[in-house]
């Protein structure tokens, strides 16, 4: 009987040992979970303002750099463009415009400038030049710069002429003297000859019909035009005998050079 009692008795010590560990176990896996919790609740709320520094503010497009090539503008500008307001849009437009018709992109002339600047300059040229906002030429600009040019690489002197004070209608027979400072042998020319002198009120006009040079005037060789013309102002006859002293330009015509090539000159005004 008293085995049996003692037997007993370490049964029920076992059990309460067992119940005992297992409450201390679930205990504690309750504090570890909920431990885990709090630990992972601290760390997400300590995440989020590192989550909104990284967040980038909207950066200002004014700001962007102009690149000095104009091939890259489109590439390099074209979501900065989209975020501008309408105005400055074309406004920027007109500006890069102005820039590509001057060339200075293209041959590195001009300084990198932000997109905000550009517009600074922008509204300061079209206060000045209102009716020209992008700085396009206008042909007959671009005519007199080209007429200009050709003025200095074909060049047409006045030979002198023996003539007569009394005469008030004489045929003269003038010779001029073309000048080819050019690349290409020039092979005719067809146009209008204007002479001026400080003692015309205007300018005198000769025609030159279509005159086929012998051998083509190479370049930094001169050849003959000649004409016969009737000349009635007495004060063009003495400019005609003081050459020296007369200028002649191509008012207006064409020389044909070898290559088939055609230089014309359109209505230089006389002064």
């Amino acid at each position: 009987m008293v085995n049996f009692l003692k037997k007993r008795l370490v049964a029920s010590t076992h059990a309460l040992a067992h119940r005992s560990n297992t409450s201390h176990k679930i205990r504690a896996q309750y504090s570890y979970q909920r431990m885990s919790t709090t630990a992972l609740l601290v760390l997400c709320l300590g995440a989020l303002p590192l989550l909104s520094g990284c967040s980038k503010p909207p950066t200002d497009p004014s700001k962007q750099t102009i690149p000095t090539n104009s091939d890259q503008w489109q590439t390099k500008l074209g979501d900065t463009f989209e975020q501008l307001p309408e105005g400055d849009r074309q406004l920027l437009s007109r500006y890069m415009l102005r820039m590509k018709l001057s060339g200075a992109y293209e041959s590195g002339a001009m300084p990198r400038i932000t997109i905000k600047q550009a517009l600074v300059q922008q509204r300061e040229y079209e206060r000045l030049h209102p009716n020209n906002p992008t700085g396009k030429k206008s042909p007959v600009v671009i005519n007199q710069q080209k007429g200009a040019i050709h003025a200095l690489t074909y060049p047409v002197a006045l030979l002198p002429v023996k003539t007569s004070d009394s005469d008030s209608l004489n045929q003269v027979k003038l010779q001029f003297m073309l000048s080819n400072h050019g690349t290409v042998a020039i092979k005719s020319f067809q146009g209008t000859l204007l002479m001026k002198d400080a003692k015309l009120t205007k300018g005198k006009k000769f025609n030159v019909p279509l005159t086929q040079f012998k051998s083509p005037i190479e370049p930094e060789q001169s050849g003959k035009i000649i004409i016969e013309s009737s000349i009635e102002d007495i004060n063009v006859m003495r400019a005609i005998r003081n050459a020296q002293d007369v200028t002649i330009e191509i008012s207006e015509g064409t020389l044909t050079l070898t290559d088939g090539q055609n230089i014309k000159f359109v209505n230089a005004l006389a002064k």
